[in-house]
């Protein structure tokens, strides 16, 4: 398999052209283009393996289309939207035993206008929706740190949903209006270009961003925060 040696303009520039000829036809007739971005993503997510592995050994990593590797057709089964192909195109980390849908993890993705590196806690999550909330509760001193040391995640996006009546009691800003949210997408844009030039570079960056969402992934995923926070920080700090 052919190393990662990052992602250039093209590959954005297909993803423009497929939401601007989503059909089948055009599709075929630039499979060549898709199947060139597809091995890219494949050397990328073995080249991240053993950072991701070493984060958590946890983690699902398997190269493979409906694992680690997203797919770019569209599920249209139950969908109004028929369509058949996706606009964007991922690889997601997370949990063994769990798939795509039913589980936290972490994500990098690429679409038309920006690369995606970021985590979720996805709509229908209940069981993580609910250690998510236990956590925040019980150790909100060290949540509120956490989102203090990361100017509450201001350079990145975050879209979801949240409640209206108040989920835990006496809880200030920044940490009461994460523990309002039902579900969450977080994530750091980076523009084409600058994709681009970092190159094989890129990889340093979804590191450094997988490190500092760690702990928001641990709050809605571990039975045991206090153990498993300090053991990241021994690890990573």
């Amino acid at each position: 398999m052919a190393e990662f040696e990052g992602f250039d303009a093209a590959d954005f520039t297909l993803m423009e052209d497929l939401q601007a000829n989503n059909n089948k036809g055009w599709f075929d007739i630039h499979r060549e283009r898709w199947e060139a971005l597809r091995e890219k993503l494949r050397a990328l997510c073995v080249e991240m393996t053993p950072f991701v592995s070493d984060l958590d050994p946890e983690l699902e990593t398997a190269p493979k289309t409906g694992r680690s590797l997203g797919r770019i057709n569209r599920d249209t089964r139950f969908s109004k939207d028929k369509r058949p192909y996706k606009e964007y195109i991922d690889i997601l980390f997370f949990p063994h035993g769990h798939r795509r849908t039913t589980s936290p993890g972490f994500a990098v993705g690429l679409g038309r206008k920006h690369s995606y590196i970021g985590t979720w806690l996805g709509a229908g999550m209940s069981e993580f929706r609910g250690r998510f909330e236990a956590n925040i509760a019980a150790h909100c001193d060290i949540f509120t740190s956490y989102l203090e040391a990361n100017d509450n995640f201001s350079d990145m996006e975050v879209h979801g949903e949240s409640y209206v009546k108040p989920r835990i009691e006496g809880l200030e800003e920044p940490a009461f209006g994460w523990a309002q949210r039902k579900f969450f997408y977080l994530g750091l844009l980076t523009a084409p270009g600058e994709v681009a030039r970092l190159g094989t570079n890129y990889t340093g960056l979804i590191e450094k961003t997988f490190i500092r969402l760690y702990p928001l992934f641990l709050f809605a995923t571990s039975l045991s925060l206090s153990a498993d926070m300090e053991k990241f920080h021994n690890k990573f700090e």
